[in-house]
């Protein structure tokens, strides 16, 4: 999306040049929309006939989805910064970052405030409750974050986010309705998810008319039943959902609800793993799932296939040129529809089935996870095929025998067999075989194996040589783990130009210090130096 954020106004085209030592610098923020001109983007939008959009939220994160920056740059969007990071830490406070991202030309939050104590920070967040109207965008809480940027280093993050920061919900606004009816609808990776169907309701600035029901417990835990008068209210002002039941209003013909046990997209007979609250449908070919299931197959960190991304999977599912992840290698038959479409030619044709052509070199274990087997993600792939080393072995494989490899329990396990049992994914498979895909691991060097196998890498800084991804594809191959961050259990630390705090970390810590020609003889089987 880097050419549609060129559109947005609040983003500086230029930065005023920041003090000595900021470079390279990183900003963080968000893009969001006003009410303001979200309620007159749905006038125009009216008038035109066209469908409106539900919110704000959603309305800006679809636009900056869409193909043409010209469309784009039609609706007004706004950016706001709210972190700052360098390599080279002039200031000490997350607080002095923020004042140094309005100096070099960001547009950051006016009402940030520093606190000193948790008091002040209780009474800053009861403020912005009572106040959460005056702002022109929609808000449902205040994210407090430990100032000190040191404290922040030392705190670190888990997975998806920092131990330095918590948000601070708003209560949710609430409103009465009724509930008409449940349907079920079918994510992208097959979870099936029941939908409350409701008598329309005016709530926090838009009009709600269904609300997720989450899964059958939850139904089952409010004894929630079609026909009865319940409470909505919208989780974080975006996303409805019924929190109680008027149980001195239900109607006496209201019956207990009843899970289909069919996908209502496909009729596959639906799997609801054990201790799971889910129920799945585990048809890879499900109408609901294919778009889905096809963009995670060519993203970046799966087979890597340029050119077949978000916009472009929905016009190939559209026409009806994919049904499954398995079609991508029969487009070369379609080439003279798609050079006939609009913005094809006969270059970007030739570009796109190239990296097709290239994606069939991917290594075994980003086959099993561009697959999409539920709960096998990037790391367990890696687990799974250096154990089993063919696709064959591993679909063969019972849960016990998985549950053998260390990281793998009875929940994965499942999955794995219930996918390799599917008739539709085993067809899919062998088409995948048929276009020549890497089925097997690759018989390796000994000598190059043992420089990499069981160690774990951290790389920093950028390398002449390569991507960093292509980096740690390659010590991945090997047998070595690529880790985020610097730790006493790294083994080694491969710097290249620009090297940040790893580097410093590293030196701190005594790991060992790995030069770009020293990494590249490693990869070509040479002892690594003391």
């Amino acid at each position: 999306i880097p050419q549609h954020l060129k559109t947005v106004r609040s983003l500086p085209p230029k930065l005023i040049p920041p003090p000595r030592g900021m470079k390279p610098m990183e900003v963080r923020g968000e893009v969001y929309m006003t009410r303001e001109d979200f309620r007159r983007m749905n006038e125009e939008r009216e008038l035109a006939g066209e469908k409106l959009f539900v919110n704000p939220r959603n309305s800006a994160a679809g636009t900056l989805k869409l193909q043409d920056s010209k469309e784009v740059a039609k609706r007004k969007l706004h950016f706001a910064a709210y972190s700052l990071r360098t390599d080279e830490i002039d200031t000490k406070s997350h607080y002095e970052n923020l004042q140094l991202l309005k100096k070099v030309g960001f547009v950051a939050s006016a009402h940030a405030q520093r606190c000193d104590s948790i008091e002040s920070v209780i009474e800053y967040w009861k403020e912005w409750e009572r106040r959460r109207d005056e702002l022109p965008f929609d808000i449902d809480g205040v994210v407090a974050k430990v100032d000190a940027l040191g404290q922040q280093q030392q705190l670190g993050a888990v997975a998806k986010s920092p131990r330095w920061a918590i948000a601070f919900k708003f209560a949710a606004r609430k409103a009465e309705t009724t509930l008409e009816g449940i349907t079920f609808q079918v994510g992208r990776m097959g979870t099936v998810t029941p939908v409350a169907e409701l008598k329309p309701v005016f709530l926090g600035g838009t009009t709600v008319s269904r609300a997720t029901l989450h899964n059958e417990d939850y139904i089952h835990q409010l004894d929630i039943r079609v026909g009865d008068t319940v409470i909505v209210e919208r989780g974080g002002d975006v996303i409805p959902k019924i929190s109680e039941v008027m149980m001195e209003r239900r109607p006496a013909s209201a019956q207990r609800f009843a899970f289909t046990q069919t996908c209502p997209e496909c009729g596959t007979k639906l799997f609801r793993p054990a201790e799971e609250a889910n129920y799945s449908c585990e048809n890879s070919e499900c109408p609901a799932q294919v778009r889905g299931r096809i963009v995670h197959f060519a993203h970046r960190g799966a087979m890597d296939i340029e050119g077949l991304g978000e916009a472009i999977v929905d016009q190939f599912v559209g026409l009806g040129l994919l049904h499954n992840y398995a079609d991508i290698y029969d487009l070369r038959t379609h080439r003279a529809r798609i050079e006939a479409m609009d913005g094809w030619g006969m270059k970007s044709v030739e570009n796109l089935l190239a990296a097709i052509d290239a994606s069939k070199q991917q290594p075994f274990t980003r086959v099993v996870y561009a697959m999409g087997i539920r709960h096998v993600g990037a790391g367990v792939a890696q687990l799974v095929t250096r154990s089993f080393r063919s696709l064959e072995s591993i679909g063969k494989a019972t849960v016990e025998e998985l549950q053998s490899v260390q990281g793998i329990g009875p929940r994965i396990g499942e999955s794995i067999v219930n996918f390799f049992s599917d008739s539709h994914n085993r067809r899919i498979i062998a088409r995948l075989k048929s276009a020549g895909l890497q089925m097997a691991e690759k018989e390796r060097n000994i000598r190059q194996v043992s420089l990499f196998a069981g160690k774990t890498f951290v790389l920093t800084g950028s390398l002449a040589t390569m991507k960093r991804e292509e980096a740690k594809r390659r010590i991945e191959e090997r047998g070595g783990v690529v880790a985020s961050s610097v730790s006493k259990n790294t083994d080694a630390v491969v710097v290249g130009e620009e090297a940040g705090s790893k580097l410093d970390k590293a030196r701190t810590l005594g790991v060992k210090l790995i030069g770009e020609r020293e990494f590249l003889n490693m990869l070509n089987g040479e002892h690594i130096s003391s």
